[in-house]
């Protein structure tokens, strides 16, 4: 595919447009919030014939891939995707630069394409890329990861214009970061009436985005840094400096940001293990990140020169971040005390960042090292939204053992608030624990009552090992994946809490 080919479909296109005669700039009479793209109907026929002459062109060719609404070349590592411009006029909000045809969300994108966003993907997969992984913070994943890719607007007779430049930020008055966008790929789910059936999530399920402006889990393309929906949508504008075309077919051209297939990402992984014991009874922050003994690798290469908190730090620092985005999977042992966990889970929030290192979610049965590091808000018992469970752990000879507490926000007769109610239970082991977690939920499918949610606060002994730990709540991670863990915090009393006498089941 040569820059030929695409002057030569657009130039088609373009006298097939002007042969038609002029296009209403409005909506059908009567529809107060036209979406679809002015000349969508005879767009839709030139992309379906350029499809016929592309399929008839190379047919021949293994180096090239036609699906519907775009050609890849596997030699040139370039795909070029049929779009048309939406009825978005300049300065209008936008979230999104390219939508499926079939998306109801062409009120807030830039572009559509006749392309599926599946085929998008598979496109991408034949000229080399592999799909990285989407935002999805359900899972622990807090950065989209991916290979970027360079989008511009190839129009006739006009130099190639970045997809970024059509876009502002009004925050700054400035168009995007031009970083490129992330093949994260969207992932396969249950269908629509099927669960059975696994399809990609963004060619059946709205939002049907092929290239998202903020953090998304069903986009094929998204931007590498974090950008938080409601952000996007209150701060996005298209520019009114580059107005594209309306009602004729324009090429996007996608290519990856290193030509020479070089990998931008860098997988590294830090294994935490217990090192020289503290000597002190009560050791402070510091002498806890000292006892750890810290490996830092990359493949099979190990990286730091001493296992070292101090080394890891240098050599995470002279890692280039203008070549790779570099992604940390953090692995604690067994014999890691929790005080432990907390002292260095702190060091790593401080460096989770984009120009830092962007931390994996955890190996599985693992917990993501933000669970030590809860912030005090849900602590208050009547300030918080929602009552999430409460179990305190302590240790006695080796065993451990904990009391499970639940709390309601109970409204009675002739009250104008609510008051909470508690009801613990001992719990003598992870057997235990499970029992209690599951006799709630029966409890709450019978009374016909909302659920509570996944999320559990714990508060636990400094000293207790992280494999002691992870052993006692296995049962209930698969069903609660939310953690906060508390050290040297003891749960808040239940004295000013109503006490119902009934036990948890």
């Amino acid at each position: 595919m040569t820059d030929n080919w695409t002057r030569g479909l657009l130039w088609f296109a373009l006298l097939a447009w002007a042969s038609l005669g002029p296009l209403s700039l409005h909506g059908r009479p009567g529809d107060p919030h036209p979406i679809t793209p002015e000349g969508h109907a005879r767009n839709k026929q030139l992309a379906t014939e350029a499809d016929q002459a592309n399929l008839k062109r190379h047919a021949s060719n293994p180096e090239m891939l036609v699906l519907p609404g775009l050609v890849a070349d596997r030699n040139q590592r370039r795909v070029e995707v049929l779009v048309e411009r939406t009825r978005l006029g300049p300065e209008s909000p936008c979230e999104f630069t390219v939508i499926a045809e079939t998306s109801d969300h062409a009120y807030e994108a830039l572009l559509v394409t006749f392309a599926r966003p599946s085929d998008v993907h598979r496109a991408l997969q034949f000229i080399g890329t592999e799909p990285g992984e989407p935002f999805h913070p359900g899972a622990d994943r807090f950065w989209a990861k991916g290979e970027p890719f360079i989008l511009s607007i190839a129009e006739t007779n006009e130099p190639r214009l970045r997809l970024e430049r059509l876009l502002v930020d009004r925050r700054t008055g400035k168009t995007l970061r031009e970083e490129g966008f992330l093949f994260t790929g969207s992932p396969r789910v249950p269908a629509i009436g099927d669960p059975r059936a696994r399809v990609y999530a963004a060619d059946e399920y709205q939002l049907k985005s092929i290239v998202s402006l903020f953090n998304s889990g069903h986009s094929v393309l998204q931007v590498p840094y974090a950008a938080p929906k409601s952000e996007v949508y209150q701060n996005t504008i298209i520019n009114p400096e580059h107005e594209l075309p309306g009602g004729v077919l324009l090429s996007l051209v996608i290519e990856p940001a290193n030509p020479d297939g070089s990998k931008r990402v860098k997988d590294l992984g830090l294994r935490v293990r217990a090192g020289s014991a503290a000597t002190d009874k009560s050791p402070t922050g510091v002498a806890r990140l000292n006892s750890l003994d810290l490996e830092l690798k990359d493949g099979g290469t190990i990286l730091n020169a001493k296992p070292t908190l101090l080394t890891v730090l240098e050599t995470l620092a002279r890692l280039d971040r203008k070549k790779h985005d570099c992604f940390l999977t953090v692995t604690f042992e067994d014999d890691v005390e929790l005080g432990d966990a907390q002292a260095l889970a702190r060091i790593l929030s401080a460096i989770d960042s984009e120009k830092g290192v962007r931390i994996e979610p955890p190996p599985a049965g693992q917990l993501y090292y933000r669970a030590f590091t809860p912030g005090p808000s849900l602590l208050d018992r009547e300030e918080r939204i929602y009552h999430p469970w409460e179990l305190s752990l302590s240790e006695k000879n080796g065993q451990v053992e904990g009391t499970l507490v639940r709390i309601d926000s109970v409204w009675r007769e002739g009250k104008a608030v609510s008051e909470l109610e508690a009801s613990e239970s001992r719990v003598s082991g992870p057997e235990d624990f499970r029992r209690a977690l599951d006799a709630e939920t029966e409890r709450i499918r019978k009374a016909g009552i909302r659920a509570r949610p996944p999320v559990i606060l714990v508060f636990a002994p400094p000293t207790l090992h992280y494999g002691t730990f992870l052993k006692f709540l296995a049962p209930a991670l698969p069903t609660h994946k939310t953690i906060h863990v508390y050290l040297d915090t003891p749960m808040p009393p239940l004295r000013p809490v109503h006490r119902n006498p009934t036990e948890l089941p």
